[in-house]
């Protein structure tokens, strides 16, 4: 059974759509996050599914063409388009045609174009840039492949969660075990929201140390810094 033939779960996606790319980034062992200059270009709301990839020659979408025909509604097409930027390898009609099948997202190492018309649509677009100049269409290319995009790595049938702080891969054999930590992490975070919450509130009959993470000090120490009040 290839990756891509997995199906997608969904009540792991529900949770994943509670949890933000910054979690998950912090709690993987490997690093998944892709580039920085991998921006939204039209962010409405998370991005979460199923990946399906394709990889492009420089400057030609043939094989997304293809793509867009081939995977089911909900999956999030991730492309590497080798960080090209001489050409735009997404525009407005090809994007159209991928909401109208619902696919739910499209992610592209590379540019992009018709930024006014993307921004109006509902299907969530991720890439490097604009770029007037249109790609061709001879090939090759390959669809549900491995490869890497924006200097991940992604399997068809891995997750994929996007918001406004970029996109991260969850490697679809651990997502269970990730989605734990991501929770743990989540549960610490907000804690730590509440302690500085409460701080404020009474800044004035509160030392210092009580609004610190509880392992600054231990790290502090091989500095020789002393204890807080």
């Amino acid at each position: 059974m290839t990756k891509s033939s997995l199906k997608q779960d969904s009540q792991l996606i529900e949770q994943m759509r509670t949890i933000s790319s910054t979690i998950f980034a912090d709690v993987m062992e490997t690093n998944n996050a892709m580039d920085y200059q991998l921006k939204p270009v039209n962010y409405k709301q998370p991005l979460v599914g199923r990946a399906r990839t394709v990889s492009l020659p420089k400057g030609d979408n043939l094989f997304l063409h293809h793509a867009i025909y081939e995977v089911e509604p909900g999956d999030i097409i991730v492309v590497d388009g080798q960080d090209h930027k001489g050409s735009a390898y997404l525009g407005e009609l090809m994007a159209g045609v991928a909401e109208a099948l619902d696919i739910q997202g499209i992610v592209i190492d590379g540019m992009v174009r018709d930024k006014r018309e993307l921004e109006q649509l509902d299907i969530q677009i991720y890439a490097k840039g604009f770029l007037s100049t249109g790609p061709q269409k001879e090939g090759p290319g390959s669809f549900d492949t491995d490869i890497t995009c924006a200097g991940a790595f992604v399997s068809s049938g891995d997750y994929i969660v996007g918001d406004e702080d970029g996109v991260v891969v969850i490697p679809y054999e651990l997502a269970s075990g990730i989605i734990e930590k991501a929770k743990q992490k989540l549960a610490y975070e907000q804690n730590r929201l509440e302690v500085i919450r409460q701080y404020k509130q009474h800044s004035g009959t509160k030392k210092k140390s009580s609004i610190a993470p509880s392992w600054l000090e231990d790290k502090l120490k091989k500095y020789g810094i002393p204890e807080r009040d």
